[in-house]
């Protein structure tokens, strides 16, 4: 065996030392990659199993990440799902420091206004002063302390319906008292009816606990004055809201739409180059074939076929360029498509809030029945196919008998407790056919179309004997509840408001007779 043999074999050997130390590597990083993957899908899959409840779309992702982890070994292909993951966990982490926000200020309101309540001891305003002096951001702190302040309620409310002195009386008052208690009401009753998210919203349950506490000429004008100024707030709230979608939609819209047109010309561009190749490859594939028929010897061959292989070589060079060009333009499309998807995923939310946003614009916020102009709607309806098929229309309207005192002797919240389980009560009796809605503060109608008057009248007072049975129960004390009724069934050329006005003097003329009372009139 000669040296440049032994050389050779030298150099074999070596490279075969080589080759099982990269098949090692290769291994071992193969067996790393396994096993990242595996921590990573047993880390999306605990992930997912701890969300769930959470936020309903971030446990569809998880759920559909985890499977597509299960059944899927190229990770890379998964980066655009993990993105849109990271956007909805941003956006939930963005609500729940809203969230902490709103409780701290909550919590901050609810003790000033614990604080004006009289005769409470000097213990408990230390307690409410060092949940008020408390600043720290700290989530679980934030919990606890609003744990805190319903206990201090608790042992308030104790101390006050066990003093005598504070035990309550409907006081004598005069005129300009009784005036001033009625526009406390009415504003009240309106606060009732607003539903406004965000800081004008705190601020609403903020007013409603002051006119609880002081109801003077000058605050409550500065109150309503307050109301005033929200609603305007919160108008415009909305309505920024709705610019800066529109805003981002254009521009998302117009970013894509000019991607897309640079990506098709691209596209175009390298399509046309892709056609110029083929026809080389196909003329140097006929050249070789004419020149291989014409071969004579083995020089000849290699003279005419090497200057064939490096055109070759020059086309599968110029391939490669092309292959890495169009990939850039696939990562590109890729990413637009990204960007629509997640461009979808904002109007499909937008579409979600407008569709809630227009279902509460026809309920009551409180009781959660049609509101007044939900109920006109409906009457106006009822109406037109009454005048049309002349079948019974009636119309009833109930009133709560000395609600305003129960406002007045145990406060707004058990006020707003007794509308929401009468309205409950009402919706529950009545079948689906007919309409239930709050009127006014403690007003509610009911419309019962196609309903003979024997059918009508024993649900109005099947509803009665109900809401009259209700154990209700404010600080300690039960009280009954009950309801007075007037009816009236449209009839010749009766019109929605004529109906309205009439039930209303009925309404006022029966509640004069004492309570629970029930003027039936066809």
């Amino acid at each position: 065996m000669g040296s440049q043999d032994s050389e050779t074999m030298e150099n074999l050997h070596q490279l075969r030392m080589q080759l099982e130390q990269l098949r090692v590597a290769q291994r071992d990083a193969s067996l790393k990659s396994r096993r990242e993957q595996t921590i990573l899908k047993r880390f999306i899959g605990t992930l997912s199993h701890a969300h769930i409840g959470s936020h309903s779309r971030i446990d569809d992702k998880l759920i559909e990440l985890r499977h597509e982890l299960e059944h899927n070994k190229d990770i890379s292909s998964l980066v655009p799902k993990f993105a849109i993951l990271e956007r909805l966990i941003g956006q939930k982490a963005v609500a729940m420091e809203k969230q902490q926000s709103s409780l701290e200020e909550q919590t901050r309101r609810s003790g000033e206004t614990l604080q004006r309540v009289a005769g409470l001891p000097a213990q408990i305003k230390r307690d409410l002063r060092s949940i008020l002096a408390y600043n720290d951001n700290n989530s679980l702190k934030l919990t606890d302390n609003a744990v805190k302040l319903l206990a201090i309620y608790e042992r308030a409310i104790k101390i006050i319906t066990s003093n005598s002195a504070l035990a309550s009386k409907e006081p004598e008052i005069s005129a300009d008292s009784a005036l001033l208690l009625t526009l406390g009401d009415e504003l009240q009753n309106l606060i009732t009816e607003l539903d406004f998210d965000g800081e004008p919203g705190e601020q609403l349950f903020e007013i409603r606990s002051k006119l609880l506490t002081n109801a003077s000429g000058n605050n409550l004008l500065e109150l309503t004055l307050q109301v005033l100024r929200l609603v305007i707030d919160a108008t415009k709230y909305e309505r920024r809201n709705s610019e800066q979608f529109l805003e981002r939609v254009n521009t998302s819209l117009s970013s894509s739409l000019k991607s897309n047109a640079q990506n098709l010309d691209q596209n175009q561009i390298y399509f046309e180059q892709r056609q110029i190749m083929s026809k080389e490859l196909s003329d140097l594939v006929a050249t070789g074939q004419n020149s291989i028929a014409n071969l004579q010897d083995l020089e000849d061959a290699k003279r005419t076929m090497n200057p064939l292989f490096a055109q070759l070589a020059s086309l599968t060079e110029r391939l490669q360029h092309a292959e890495a060009r169009e990939q850039a333009l696939l990562e590109r499309m890729t990413h637009s498509n990204n960007q629509l998807e997640s461009l979808y995923d904002v109007t499909q939310d937008y579409r979600r809030r407008l569709e809630d946003q227009s279902k509460r614009m026809l309920l009551d916020p409180l009781t959660k029945v049609y509101n007044r102009t939900a109920l006109l709607d409906k009457l106006e309806i009822e109406y037109r196919r009454w005048l049309k098929n002349q079948h019974p229309l009636w119309v009833i309207i109930f009133d709560i008998d000395k609600f305003k005192s129960i406002n007045h002797n145990f406060g707004y919240s058990a006020g707003d407790k007794a509308l929401k389980i009468i309205a409950k009560t009402i919706s529950s009796t009545v079948s689906k056919t007919d309409t239930v809605a709050r009127f006014s503060g403690e007003e509610f109608v009911l419309i019962m179309p196609e309903q003979n008057e024997a059918h009508c009248q024993a649900k109005v007072r099947e509803i009665q004997t109900k809401i009259s049975n209700l154990p209700f129960k404010f600080r300690d004390q039960l009280i009954t509840i009950t309801l007075s009724a007037a009816s009236t069934a449209f009839s010749h050329n009766d019109t929605p408001d004529e109906v309205l006005e009439r039930l209303h003097k009925t309404i006022a003329h029966t509640q004069k007779l004492g309570p629970n009372q029930l003027a039936w009139k066809p």
